[in-house]
């Protein structure tokens, strides 16, 4: 990756750092380390996944935008579906959760940065990591799950028409 600057520069696909999480992994293009912590990049490759737990992150906003696959996203009472080149933006604080039935590949980008170095971390402790680990580097980035009268897995209403 690069330094923060006038000239840019560019992230060519698998260039980013992988990041294994069990059946799906990411590849982050843009750590916040690099860009003086004004924002995060990464895109995420997910396999089918019909149920996810409901989430919210205090410290930064992020939007989602498809680039494969069909999703299907909540964002506090609002919900949104789409496939290729949708995009949705999670105001910070916003609880959210995503589905999708096909699998998939979604680009991240959250401002300021936080998520991609998460992540980073969630993939350094690695496939054996405790519930407590987890929990303290989520509570760590502010990751929040919904209240407990509400924090249940999210699964898509589909339409019977």
């Amino acid at each position: 990756m690069g330094e923060w600057g006038a000239d840019g520069w560019a992230v060519h696909p698998g260039a980013g750092q992988r990041v294994d999480i069990g059946r799906n992994w990411l590849e982050v293009v843009l750590r916040g380390a690099d860009v003086g912590g004004a924002m995060g990049a990464f895109v995420f490759t997910h396999a089918r996944m019909t149920e996810n737990s409901p989430q919210a992150h205090l410290t930064f906003m992020k939007i989602l935008y498809v680039l494969e696959g069909q999703y299907d996203v909540r964002v506090g009472d609002a919900t949104f579906s789409g496939g290729p080149g949708t995009l949705v933006v999670v105001p910070r604080g916003s609880q959210h959760v995503f589905t999708t039935e096909t699998g998939g590949r979604v680009l991240f980008v959250c401002c300021p940065a936080g998520n991609e170095e998460m992540f980073l971390e969630m993939g350094r402790l690695g496939p054996q990591a405790t519930e407590a680990q987890i929990a303290e580097v989520s509570e760590r980035f502010a990751m929040v799950p919904l209240p407990s009268d509400s924090s249940y897995a999210w699964r898509p209403a589909r339409s019977t028409d």
